[in-house]
C-alpha cells in the first residue's frame, strides 16, 4: 500500500508539473499569436475508443497574413456538433507558422490544461490522503505501544472486505469485540488491512488489542502472530 501511494502521490505530481507547463505554452502562444477569421467547411466525425459513440470536429480554412490559404482540424470534438459548416470563427495563430493555429475557444485554448490539473489533483489528493493516513497510524500505534493498554477483545469475524479492491485484490480484517470495564460500552475492533487469508492461522478466541483507556477509538489490533507474507 505504501508504493500504490507513493505512485498516485507521484503521478498527481507529474501531471499538475504537466498542467502548469502546458498553461504557460498556451499563455505564451496566446501572447504572441496574432488573430484571423476562418470559416467551417467541413465536420469530421471521429469515432470513439469503444466504436459506439463519438464526436464531430470541425475543419476550418483560412486565409493568412502571408495570404496563403490553410486548412486546420480543430483538436476538441463535441456532440452534437459545436459548429454549423459556413460557420464563421475566430482564429489564434503565429506568423511563422498558420498551420499551427488553433480555434480561439475556451475547449482548444484549456481543455487539455483543465483535465490534466483534475487528473493531477484527484491523484496528488489520494495519493496524499493514503500517506497522511499512513503517517498518522504510524504515529498512533508509537503511542499506543507506550501509553496504551493491553486488552484481550473477542474474535468475532475475519471479514473479506471487498469495498477497497487494489490491482484487483481485496483485504482481510480481523473484527473482534471489547467491553470497556469502566463505562460498560462495546467497542468493534479492526486489524489493519491483511493482504492474504488468515482464517487459518487464527487458532484463537480473543485477539491482543492496544486501546488508548480515555479514547478507545484509538486502537491497534495486535496481528503480529500471523504470518509474514514472502
Amino acid at each position: 500500500m505504501k508504493f500504490i501511494s507513493v505512485l498516485f502521490f507521484v503521478v498527481g505530481l507529474g501531471l499538475l508539473t504537466g498542467a502548469g507547463f502546458l498553461w504557460l505554452h498556451k499563455a505564451n502562444f496566446a501572447a504572441h499569436a496574432v488573430h484571423g477569421d476562418g470559416v467551417v467547411v467541413d465536420l469530421h466525425y471521429r469515432s470513439g475508443s469503444n466504436g459506439d459513440s463519438g464526436t464531430y470536429v470541425p475543419e476550418v480554412e483560412f486565409t493568412a497574413s502571408n495570404g496563403s490559404v490553410v486548412h486546420i482540424t480543430g483538436s476538441t470534438g463535441s456532440n452534437p456538433a459545436a459548429y454549423t459548416r459556413g460557420e464563421k470563427v475566430n482564429l489564434l495563430y503565429a506568423p511563422e507558422n498558420p498551420e499551427g493555429a488553433h480555434i480561439d475557444s475556451f475547449s482548444e485554448n484549456w481543455l487539455g490544461v483543465l483535465i490534466l490539473g483534475g487528473m493531477g489533483l484527484i491523484f496528488g489528493l489520494i495519493g496524499g490522503g493514503m500517506i497522511y493516513s499512513g503517517l498518522r497510524t504510524r504515529q498512533v500505534n508509537k503511542w499506543l505501544a507506550t501509553n496504551g493498554l493491553r486488552v484481550q477483545a473477542k474474535l468475532e469475524n475475519v471479514l473479506y472486505d471487498t469495498s477497497l479492491k487494489v490491482n484487483g485484490r481485496s483485504p482481510w480484517r480481523l473484527i473482534c469485540q471489547w467491553q470497556h470495564p469502566v463505562t460498560q460500552k462495546v467497542y468493534l475492533f479492526k486489524s489493519a488491512n491483511i493482504w492474504f487469508d488468515p482464517t487459518s492461522f487464527v487458532k484463537r478466541e480473543t485477539l491482543d488489542v492496544l486501546v488508548d483507556m480515555d479514547n478507545p477509538r484509538r486502537y491497534h489490533v495486535d496481528t503480529s502472530f500471523l504470518p509474514q507474507m514472502g
